[in-house]
Parts: C-alpha cells; sequence; structure tokens
C-alpha cells in the first residue's frame, strides 16, 4: 500500500464515521409540516391547522404532537390537540401521517404578537417542530 493510501485511511474512516452516526440519522429523520389558512385568525372562532409528520421521502409517521404558544420567544401556554371534538386533553395527540385540528384564541390573544408552534414527536427519530407567526384580530 502507498503512503498516499496509508495517510488517506484516516480520513475515510472519520467520514464513514460521521455518515453513519445516530445524530446525523435523526437530524434528517423526518420532516414537519404546518398549513394554516391566515396569519391574522379570528378571536372565538375556529382556525383550521393541518399538521403532517413524514419521512423525507414522503412516507407517513406515526407521531405525536402538542401546542406551545410563544410571545417574545418564551414559551406562556403548552396546550394539547383535540381533533375530535372531545373534551380537553392533557397529553399529546397520536396520529400518522397528518391531522387536522381547529384551534379557538381567546379574546385576550387580540392585538399580541405571537408565535404558535407544533412540536411533533417521533420514536427513533427525534422531536421536531414548526412555527408560525399570528396576530389575533376582533
Amino acid at each position: 500500500m502507498s503512503g498516499r493510501w496509508r495517510a488517506a485511511i484516516p480520513i475515510l474512516v472519520a467520514i464513514c464515521l460521521a455518515a453513519c452516526s445516530p445524530a446525523a440519522a435523526s437530524a434528517a429523520g423526518f420532516v414537519v409540516t404546518l398549513r394554516a389558512p391566515t396569519h391574522h385568525p379570528r378571536a372565538d372562532t375556529n382556525w383550521w391547522i393541518t399538521v403532517t409528520a413524514r419521512t423525507s421521502s414522503g412516507r407517513a409517521l406515526r407521531a405525536s404532537a402538542f401546542y406551545q404558544f410563544l410571545f417574545q420567544g418564551q414559551v406562556v401556554s403548552t396546550q394539547y390537540p383535540s381533533p375530535n371534538g372531545g373534551p380537553t386533553r392533557h397529553r399529546p395527540w397520536t396520529f400518522t401521517g397528518r391531522y387536522r385540528d381547529a384551534v379557538v384564541w381567546p379574546k385576550r390573544s387580540v392585538g399580541v404578537p405571537l408565535t404558535f408552534r407544533v412540536v411533533v414527536r417521533v420514536r427513533g427519530r427525534g422531536t421536531q417542530h414548526a412555527d408560525y407567526r399570528v396576530r389575533v384580530r376582533r
């Protein structure tokens, strides 16, 4: 083996280890999307959102989600989805691929610049979130 190849072996090993590490695999583990009709929802009315969790190739994943409401970068409230309109939940919503939910903004949030965050967890792939800036109107 020539000296040039002998010097390249540690570099090739380092590249293989970096590409195969669990951190690299989980960083690109899945894609979260949040769709909403407007950045200016009305208070006390349904604001319909759609959340998806898929692999980068588009395959639906089994995941769980919950909401965080941020004011100036600080979490001021954590809520849990209830897409079927049932009683108030106290745990994340489990879904496969996508779900749709109606968020109702309270009157006290009118005019306040907020960030609506959906936090999605997929077992074995990690946690990601999708942020959406809103300013509630009357």
